[in-house]
């Protein structure tokens, strides 16, 4: 495992807890809570965003939007050259695929697609792939089980590091 570029001590993982829970915490606030000068905590939110430890960005709730299909798709290309580079840039080209990965297990590429109904998915999407892959697969989400949850990896993170060291 690679070294992080960034290590974070206790009371970096403490303010990055508190901002999971709630993102526009005032600085004076997190200072109160945290017991150390508001100057301290505004220093260390710079240097954390500095090293790109988090970024601010806002969760959007698609649903909301008319964005009713998430699918998970596995791909393989087999294919040549030509081909893995076409699908690259057709991935990189289409904003309904909100994530893209290269991966190492039973498929090559992993990739997220957000579209408004089944069929759009299908004809509008999925075909395009079919071409240029010589094994695709995919899940369409029926419901989810457990929300992206920083918060509490967070805490296991200094748990685990901080628990440890103080015995």
């Amino acid at each position: 495992m690679r070294e992080p570029a960034f290590v974070p001590d206790e009371l970096d993982l403490m303010i990055l807890e508190y901002m999971a829970k709630d993102a526009n915490i005032q600085f004076k606030k997190l200072a109160e809570i945290l017991k150390v000068d508001q100057r301290t905590i505004a220093k260390r939110i710079s240097i954390m965003k500095e090293n790109r430890v988090f970024r601010n960005k806002i969760e959007v709730d698609w649903q909301r939007l008319g964005i009713a299909i998430s699918a998970y798709v596995g791909a393989e290309t087999g294919l040549g050259e030509a081909d893995v580079k076409r699908m690259h840039d057709y991935i990189r080209k289409e904003p309904r695929i909100i994530e893209a990965y290269s991966t190492i297990g039973d498929q090559e590429y992993f990739f997220k697609v957000m579209e408004t109904d089944l069929q759009s998915l299908r004809e509008e999407v999925m075909t395009r792939f079919e071409p240029i892959t010589a094994k695709l697969t995919s899940s369409i989400i029926s419901s989810q089980i457990k929300q992206q949850d920083d918060l509490a990896l967070l805490q296991f993170l200094r748990q685990r590091r901080f628990t440890h060291e103080k015995r």
